[in-house]
């Protein structure tokens, strides 16, 4: 079997923080995202992803009290049995200067559903998609115990240098664990969301140099 060369296999962004959802989500193409972890250390996972494209729900029906330990998102997930698009499973490498190794392999549907309905720690998220200026960015609202926080991230093949990066950006996360998707999982924004905030207030936006 060929195996694509290392260069390949890895993804080049940037993540920054944004306070609420911008307005060029209007204009965005829609992904319903759900993933989990069957493993996440120390910046290494591996994570089972399903989406359904053209779809953005309402994440307000999610009640804290009752719906903890994923309970909202594999409810929302046992409904979307026939309507996925796609189903994958990834090898990720912890993040290290805006890069980060990413290995993917689709995955039947239903295989993905049943192991998400197992796995322990579960996301949801509606991924916004618009091209601004040169660049494609990606604009993820989250959902269930992550609810209220937005990520905006730009992508490319090779190192993001030279970035026009958006008013809506109120400081970068790129080298942060804290706001990789698997530390979400496990660690949730409604558990340290107001301490961070608290802690941006203090210090100010930071943007890193590249």
């Amino acid at each position: 079997m060929d195996i694509d060369p290392i260069e390949q296999i890895f993804e080049f962004e940037r993540k920054f923080y944004v306070s609420q959802l911008p307005d060029v989500v209007q204009h965005a193409h829609h992904t319903l995202i759900i993933q989990g972890y069957v493993f996440a250390e120390d910046g290494y996972a591996i994570r089972v992803r399903v989406t359904v494209r053209d779809t953005a729900i309402d994440f307000s029906g999610f009640n804290p009290d009752v719906d903890r330990f994923g309970a909202f998102e594999r409810r929302i997930l046992a409904g979307l049995q026939g309507s996925l698009s796609g189903a994958w499973i990834t090898v990720k490498s912890p993040p290290v200067s805006a890069q980060r190794y990413e290995l993917d392999q689709q995955l039947d549907s239903a295989v993905a559903i049943s192991i998400l309905q197992r796995c322990p720690t579960i996301v949801i998220k509606n991924r916004h998609s618009v091209w601004l200026g040169e660049d494609g960015w990606e604009i993820d609202e989250f959902g269930g115990q992550n609810a209220g926080l937005v990520i905006a991230e730009c992508e490319r093949t090779g190192p993001v240098v030279n970035l026009t990066i958006p008013d809506f950006c109120e400081t970068e996360v790129s080298s942060d664990p804290r706001f990789t998707n698997d530390y979400l999982s496990a660690q949730p924004w409604v558990g340290w969301g107001s301490a961070f905030r608290a802690e941006l207030a203090a210090k100010g936006p930071y943007f890193e140099d590249l």
